[in-house]
């Protein structure tokens, strides 16, 4: 059977949703509506997977990266490490931080991407830690 992976923005859309609807599986790497970049932010792999799924009919893709725990799972199996040795440090609640608490690491949340502190009211869970940066963060602190 075939797939249709989408990574990243790209030119061609149109027979995504062809393809789609005639029974390849629909799987992206992220649900990230928007990325930071030096100029604000740009639309991110969410953007794209809304218009596919308006365009095949379908309701959601397979996610392989975050927040999927099992990527997360597959690769403290490989490093040989336990949930308790490690910590997930991203700028997203709703794909690095829950993915990390799902996987049962400890979470870093740096606000120096999309989330930021005025955002932390909008989801039911709190990362461990906190920094402006991911320059301020010192691994000697964990």
């Amino acid at each position: 059977m075939a797939y249709v992976i989408i990574k990243t923005i790209s030119r061609g859309l149109a027979p995504l949703g062809i393809l789609i609807r005639s029974g390849r599986r629909f799987i992206s790497t992220n649900p990230d509506i928007i990325d930071p970049v030096e100029y604000g932010f740009e639309p991110a792999c969410g953007s794209l997977i809304a218009s596919i799924e308006a365009a095949s009919g379908k309701k959601k893709p397979y996610i392989v990266g975050e927040p999927n725990s099992l990527m997360m799972t597959i690769a403290k199996k490989k490093l040989k490490v336990h949930s308790e040795d490690t910590i997930m440090i991203g700028d997203r609640m709703d794909t690095d931080i829950i993915g990390g608490l799902e996987a049962g690491m400890q979470t870093c949340l740096v606000l120096s991407g999309v989330s930021s502190k005025e955002s932390l009211s909008e989801f039911p869970y709190k990362p461990d830690y906190i920094y402006e940066s991911i320059a301020e963060i010192n691994p000697e602190n964990f």
